[in-house]
């Protein structure tokens, strides 16, 4: 009996042995097993699970205005998803409906019970990669980080978020097509950010990561990683503000005139900088007008009685002498040219004769015509190569895509016939882009010398700058500078006794251009084509011309295509959508500062300013000032200081129609008042009004706009 305790002992230490001897048995062949059948396997699975090299994508640069507002930069974005696989079914049942509750109040396409209903699904089919939503912005993916269920993370919640960068537009739509935009594929380079793709996209770079034990990646030190080096920015020539003028009245033109598709372009005249351009097409789909195609540069039309001004440079260029005054006979009827007629749409030369300056102020297609063939008539291809020699015949070489190819035929063409050079000298038989048009007007506008239209002033990185693009000439002298000054006397002429005088002929500054309308030509049914729902001809029709015609800053065009409103022709359509950009651009660019227009007015000190009569009413009481109101009635008036106890309310002098004093007044007064009299009010500053551009008493124009300076007190 007192060796019973011994032996339990013995057989318990026994069976500690035994265990352990099986138990390093089974790993010794454990270990034997991977060492030999699955070494291989295992060692690929390693590799590939536990190390991986990631892209470092490179942060794309900024496009720029060239006054510095951002047009389009990159920012971080989340696809998020639900992984239902990982949530319990407990936290799941309890937290389903206040989750559904907050995401349909972020995410409103769908309501709460859908969202309960798609999310009970997607966890039933036990679903990994479940899409709430894709382009989440950064505050919106720090929000749902806090919804019930996702709170728990990714490992518990099921909250995925991927992120990325999307290119965003602080401006939207303003210059959208100019801006453009990357696509996968290489035909989709659109705009400035195809055409400066390789300055923006920057340089990726990679960096090794180790697959840690939750599941997620850290980054490793390696001599093989190379850090992002981020893209460029571009500074375009667009000024936003002119660019913001420039597309709100395009835009008002195109509606009015309910049409097709159109562009306007504004140029500046010394450099070729442009500074605005918008591109309008009109979607039936949707029913609004939409920037979808570049029609300024990758429209080639027919651009009718505009060009007329190109074949004068040619005729000036073979005939110098020719003088504004010398006679034309363009008959009293229509022309034959090798038995196709030709016609003027209004009658306005006595006895059937004008002067030379009279075919361009009356747009004569027979006055044009008679000058063009009587020169060139043995000699044709020298017409044609005086075209060649303005380079209309080629692309201006902006660089961005989709730029057109113009078409102008040479006799040597089998195309050409007996009535190609009077009907190419009027604007038809020839296919140029808006571009073109006005880079040949802006070149008149500087006297001559052509400039290089340019979308881009600077490249820089940070505050390095890469590469600045200096205004470049494409054409020292068009023509002579005699011939130039005469060009200039004639388009200036269109405006005050011409084709435009109706629409531009009491500008408050003097402004030179031409209307040109030419018949629409349909790709498929060419001129035989009819608007299906009225049965009349379209046409494209074109204002292009420049201001101040004495001092020119700024060329402009404005091209509108299958007008179907009230009016058809260009000085009914195009140039009232020309006069309106240039007012007001003229007013917040041209009219300042105020001080160097001769019309200022600036303010007189201690002179008595308009108020509005209620509230000044309301303020003087509130100081305990014996304020008498003289006035009888009517909205506005004059305040008086008559001593420091009482303020006299006066008439205040304004009359319907006539530009009001709003010197001294605040400017929620003022901007009130002149915009309920029509007038559209422009400021820089803070405080009162102390200066304005238009003088009190005049009478208010249509559509005109007023410059104030503001200081504080």
């Amino acid at each position: 009996m007192k060796n019973e305790p011994k032996t339990d002992t013995l057989w318990k230490t026994y069976l500690v042995y035994i265990l352990a001897l099986v138990f390093g048995i089974a790993i010794i062949a454990k270990t034997i097993i991977v060492m030999t059948k699955d070494s291989k396997d295992l060692s690929e699975l390693a590799k590939k699970q536990e190390y991986r090299v990631d892209t470092l994508e490179a942060a794309r640069g900024n496009i720029f205005s060239c006054d510095g507002n951002l047009m389009a930069t990159s920012v971080p974005v989340y696809d998020i998803h639900f992984d239902a696989t990982v949530v319990d079914n407990d936290t799941f049942a309890y937290y389903i409906d206040s989750l559904s509750v907050r995401l349909a109040e972020m995410i409103p396409s769908k309501n709460a019970s859908q969202w309960k209903a798609d999310l009970s699904k997607a966890k039933a089919e036990g679903k990994r990669y479940y899409r709430i939503t894709k382009d989440a912005t950064l505050q919106q993916f720090h929000a749902m980080q806090q919804f019930p269920i996702f709170n728990k993370g990714r490992f518990s919640g099921g909250f995925r978020g991927e992120p990325r960068m999307k290119r965003d537009l602080p401006y939207k739509e303003l210059a959208k097509r100019m801006i453009g935009y990357i696509g996968k594929e290489e035909k989709s380079r659109v705009g400035l950010e195809g055409a400066y793709d390789n300055y923006l996209k920057g340089v990726n770079g990679r960096q090794h990561v180790r697959r840690l034990h939750h599941g997620g990646w850290m980054p490793v030190d390696s001599d093989d990683n190379i850090d992002a080096q981020d893209g460029n920015d571009i500074y375009t020539s667009f000024d936003v503000n002119l660019q913001d003028i420039v597309e709100s009245s395009f835009l008002n033109t195109m509606i009015t005139n309910k049409a097709e598709q159109g562009c306007a372009i504004l140029m500046e005249v010394e450099t070729g900088y442009v500074r605005a351009l918008a591109n309008l097409k009109f979607n039936h789909k949707t029913q609004k007008y939409e920037e979808s195609y570049n029609f300024a540069l990758a429209e080639r039309y027919e651009p009718g009685s505009v060009f007329k001004i190109a074949s004068m440079v040619v005729l000036f260029n073979h005939k110098p002498q020719l003088a504004l005054t010398d006679k034309v006979n363009i008959g009293t009827g229509p022309i034959i040219f090798s038995k196709r007629v030709m016609k003027d749409d209004h009658s306005f030369a006595k006895n059937g004769i004008a002067t030379v300056a009279e075919v361009i102020e009356q747009s004569s297609n027979k006055g044009t015509a008679v000058l063009i063939t009587k020169q060139f008539m043995t000699h044709p291809e020298k017409y044609v190569e005086g075209l060649y020699a303005l380079g209309l015949n080629n692309k201006i070489g902006t660089g961005i895509a989709g730029e057109a190819q113009p078409a102008i035929k040479h006799p040597s063409n089998k195309l050409w016939s007996n009535v190609s050079l009077p009907w190419m000298s009027i604007g038809y038989e020839v296919n140029v882009t808006p571009l073109q048009i006005i880079t040949l007007y802006n070149a008149i506008a500087n006297d001559g010398k052509m400039m290089k239209p340019q979308f881009v002033t600077e490249i820089k990185k940070g505050n390095q700058t890469i590469e600045k693009f200096e205004p470049v000439v494409m054409n020292p002298q068009i023509c002579p500078p005699e011939c130039v000054k005469k060009l200039q006397e004639m388009l200036h002429g269109v405006t005050v006794r011409g084709t435009a005088k109706r629409q531009l002929g009491d500008c408050s500054f003097p402004v030179a251009g031409k209307t040109g309308t030419a018949q629409y030509c349909d790709p498929k049914l060419g001129y035989t084509y009819r608007d299906p729902n009225t049965g009349r001809r379209l046409y494209n029709t074109t204002f292009v011309g420049y201001f101040p015609a004495d001092n020119p800053k700024y060329t402009c065009i404005v091209v509108v295509s299958q007008a179907r409103g009230k009016y058809w022709a260009a000085g009914g359509v195009s140039a009232p959508g020309f006069r309106d950009i240039a007012e007001k651009v003229y007013a917040s660019r041209l009219g300042s500062p105020l001080e160097t227009s001769d019309s200022t007015i600036t303010r007189e000190q201690n002179k008595p300013a308009i108020v509005h009569k209620e509230q000044a009413q309301q303020y003087f009481n509130s100081l305990n000032i014996n304020c008498a109101d003289y006035t009888i009635n009517g909205e506005w008036a004059v305040a008086e200081t008559v001593n420091d106890n009482k303020t006299n309310l006066n008439v205040a002098n304004i009359k319907e129609g006539i530009v009001p004093n709003v010197i001294g007044m605040n400017i929620t007064d003022a901007v009130y008042l002149l915009e309920t009299m029509g007038i559209a009010p422009r400021f820089s500053g803070q405080g009162i009004v102390t200066q304005q551009s238009l003088q009190p008493d005049d009478s208010i124009k249509e559509g005109c706009t007023m410059q104030l300076k503001l200081e504080s007190k």
